[in-house]
């Protein structure tokens, strides 16, 4: 009897200790997959953290390019907020905002491109860059494009207006055709959300993994309410925002022509002839 009494005890004692090592088994084994989600959310916040910070260097700081095509006029379009344009006085039913790319800040775009077509262009430097005092972020950089319509609206009353973006510029861009109204957006070089650009250095944000960027220019949305007639331009030589891409992105829009170029360079598409003729013969000229 007392052997099968201490039988039973030395049993259920390990039973225990194998209950005992289960349990301690599946805690370190969630304490790992816990940690691991941890490293990737880390991993995540911070490289969105270091790529917004890279995307809104380029336009702060001393970007002013030394030589242009074009003298630039410094406006002031609210307390704040400053900008350039050129053909400032030139009589015509149309006015161009554009929105430049990375180091395409107002001086240079405007500098660069503001001669190109027969007509007022405008181009506003984000608050927190340059000269336009506060704080760059998405919300504040969407402030900048609806002044600088409104102010536009305001010096050039009756007159249409037309929204060109490159790279970068598409986003605020296309933002301000969603909410304002226009004649006609053209967008060069384009992308669908954010991701489209982090994914070409760190191409981790695929799908919905694109919930964490946290000032995300989404403008697969914008192109949702947009109404105006829609260009987007790309080439078979831009190797940043590929001419597969500006296909892709112009499905977004209810009413988007994609013009497909050859051998245009990233950075050459309005200071190419083919470009520019090809804008003004179907875009400005085709109302």
């Amino acid at each position: 009897m007392n052997v099968l009494y201490i039988k039973q005890i030395y049993q259920n004692d390990i039973i225990g200790n194998g209950g005992r090592m289960m349990r301690k088994k599946r805690v370190n084994i969630a304490y790992i997959v816990l940690k691991i989600i941890m490293i990737i959310l880390i991993v995540y916040f911070a490289t969105d953290a270091v790529m917004q910070t890279v995307s809104y260097s380029f336009y702060k700081g001393d970007r002013k390019l030394k030589e242009t095509r074009y003298e630039p006029s410094e406006i002031q379009i609210s307390g704040n907020l400053y900008g350039y344009g050129y053909n400032m006085d030139k009589e015509s039913d149309q006015v161009i905002l554009f929105f430049g790319g990375s180091m395409y800040i107002a001086y240079n775009t405007i500098g660069m491109y503001g001669g190109a077509f027969d007509c007022p262009m405008l181009s506003a430097d984000y608050y927190g860059t340059q000269k336009s005092r506060g704080r760059m972020n998405l919300r504040s950089m969407q402030k900048t494009a609806e002044e600088l319509y409104d102010y536009a609206k305001e010096k050039y009353p009756g007159r249409e207006i037309y929204i060109f973006g490159h790279s970068y510029g598409c986003g605020m861009a296309a933002y301000l055709a969603s909410v304002r109204e226009c004649k006609h957006l053209v967008l060069a070089s384009g992308y669908r959300t954010s991701a489209d650009m982090y994914n070409k250095i760190i191409p981790i944000f695929w799908g919905p993994l694109d919930v964490f960027i946290k000032n995300n220019i989404r403008v697969d949305r914008y192109a949702a309410e947009t109404n105006c007639p829609t260009t987007v331009i790309g080439s078979d030589a831009d190797e940043t925002l590929s001419d597969t891409l500006q296909k892709k992105l112009a499905g977004c829009y209810k009413d988007a022509e994609c013009k497909i170029f050859s051998g245009i360079k990233h950075e050459d598409y309005f200071t190419t002839d083919e470009v520019i003729r090809y804008v003004k013969e179907n875009v400005l000229e085709s109302f």
